[in-house]
């Protein structure tokens, strides 16, 4: 089966050499995959290393990342898409062939996952973090939104759901389809003629998949291999995304993901009194040694108060718009 990698890229040349590396390294025929380089403007240099492999590079002139991941499903030729960012790296050069699997074997799978983020020794703190909470955000993580393996947990994720025991990878499907974790990026595939009907000028990933879900592409893949997210800016990054979504540059429209305020409520004072975050903290060593868990209860508290802060300032924003 032919795959396209779709690869977003903006000033990236202190990863993109490493994530171009891991894909043009795999076992799986040359001629059975191709990246399109989807590139808003970079600076620096970012596109002279990307010349040195096989991509076809598009210009993204509006420079985010949602409208080039649109620019690259209009000019896929797999029947397969892959999404996979500048600071990703393949994890093993049988990566595309083991992800590829469940869509040759099961026609029911819509799309499919890694089931954990993996990390290298030399990683920092903050990448290594993330990879043993499953993702990038603390609090999403005690909201049961992580959809990568939590070693704190010991699930892929909080959100009710039913899995099927396979030998490389797990067949699953979720049980609350109100309850859908932000899934479709860092490494993610999905058949090309089940994503073309249901995205147009906006590309959310989350809720490209809340919509899936919703619409009968209940049957996935947890595939049992990971991708390293080399995201080094953790409090940075989660400014940013705020800051956008405060100028509506980005709009995710299920953002709440079937959760109530009493429970988000509870879960924020959980945060708050610091000794649980600790208790957790160990509880995550436990499972996964690794000195890396000095900085959940940072994290966690740390990505909190910018919530709030946020929080507070887009509701003044919306009170003077009034």
């Amino acid at each position: 089966m032919k795959l396209t990698i779709i690869l977003p890229t903006y000033n990236n040349d202190k990863t993109i050499n490493e994530c171009l590396k891991s894909i043009y390294s795999q076992d799986y025929p040359k001629k059975d995959y191709e990246v399109l380089l989807i590139d808003g403007g970079s600076t620096d240099k970012t596109l002279k290393i990307a010349k040195k492999y096989p991509v076809r590079i598009i210009n993204n002139p509006k420079r985010v990342e949602e409208v080039a991941r649109i620019t690259g499903i209009r000019r896929a030729r797999g029947g397969v898409l892959g999404f996979v960012d500048a600071d990703n790296v393949l994890v093993g050069k049988d990566w595309i062939s083991r992800m590829i699997k469940p869509f040759d074997e099961d026609k029911e799978i819509s799309f499919a996952d890694t089931l954990y983020y993996s990390y290298r020794k030399k990683d920092k703190m903050v990448v290594r973090y993330q990879a043993l909470i499953g993702g990038d955000d603390p609090i999403a993580m005690y909201l049961g939104m992580y959809s990568r393996w939590n070693y704190i947990t010991n699930k892929w994720t909080g959100y009710p759901h039913r899995d099927y025991e396979k030998k490389d990878y797990i067949k699953s499907e979720f049980t609350d389809k109100k309850m859908i974790p932000p899934m479709g990026s860092n490494g993610f595939l999905i058949r090309k003629n089940i994503l073309r009907n249901y995205f147009n000028n906006k590309f959310i990933h989350s809720d490209i998949i809340y919509n899936l879900v919703n619409n009968g592409y209940n049957i996935f893949a947890k595939v049992n291999i990971g991708i390293i997210h080399d995201q080094r800016k953790f409090f940075t990054n989660k400014i940013r995304r705020l800051k956008r979504r405060m100028n509506h540059e980005v709009e995710i429209k299920n953002q709440h993901y079937g959760l109530s305020r009493t429970y988000m409520i509870i879960k924020a004072l959980y945060i708050m009194m610091i000794i649980p975050l600790i208790i957790d903290s160990i509880r995550g060593f436990i499972h996964k040694p690794d000195r890396a868990w000095s900085f959940h209860p940072i994290a966690s508290v740390g990505v909190m108060i910018i919530y709030t802060y946020y929080s507070i300032a887009q509701k003044i924003k919306d009170l003077i718009r009034r």
